[in-house]
């Protein structure tokens, strides 16, 4: 029998879907390779063309992002296995309908969450049908990290399919 992650290697390769994953992976590990100090004020947007869009809490938060940059790059690179991000883009939502000349020099975005998503430990989340039925299809990739993706990534497809409740 066939090793799953072998399977899902030549899936992602000859459906083009490595590079997708790659870049909604950088997304999903930006809480945890920046930590949670970082996290707190800033989300990971989006992937594009080797640049990763982020959007903080504030001015002084895109600065301090702008000083971390060349060490976050390196570490997303390094837990991708490849030379995907290129650079960081941040940027900060001014409030509706006020100039940002007129904003005080301590401003923080006023859409800006609450509580942003924080690093999240190893395991998958299970909690749902959907996430213990993907966890039951993936258990078979030795790779730690591949097997908490593609469990992220099925439990996905799951819920999106509203196949969540089946077993």
């Amino acid at each position: 029998m066939e090793n799953v992650s072998n399977i899902v290697n030549d899936v992602l390769d000859s459906r083009g879907w490595r590079r997708k994953v790659l870049e909604r992976m950088t997304v999903e590990l930006w809480p945890e390779v920046v930590g949670e100090h970082i996290a707190r004020h800033t989300i990971a947007e989006r992937f594009s063309n080797g640049t990763l869009f982020v959007r903080a809490r504030s001015p002084q938060w895109t600065q301090e992002l702008h000083f971390h940059q060349a060490r976050i790059i390196t570490r997303l690179n390094g837990r991708l296995k490849q030379n995907i991000v290129q650079k960081i883009r941040c940027s900060v939502t001014a409030p509706r309908g006020v100039k940002v000349s007129a904003l005080k020099p301590e401003w923080e975005d006023p859409t800006f969450p609450e509580t942003p998503d924080l690093p999240v430990s190893v395991a998958p989340r299970v909690d749902d049908a959907a996430s213990k039925r993907a966890h039951t299809i993936a258990t078979t990739i030795e790779d730690d990290e591949m097997r908490i993706v593609m469990e992220r990534l099925i439990a996905t497809v799951i819920r999106s399919r509203g196949e969540g409740d089946k077993s």
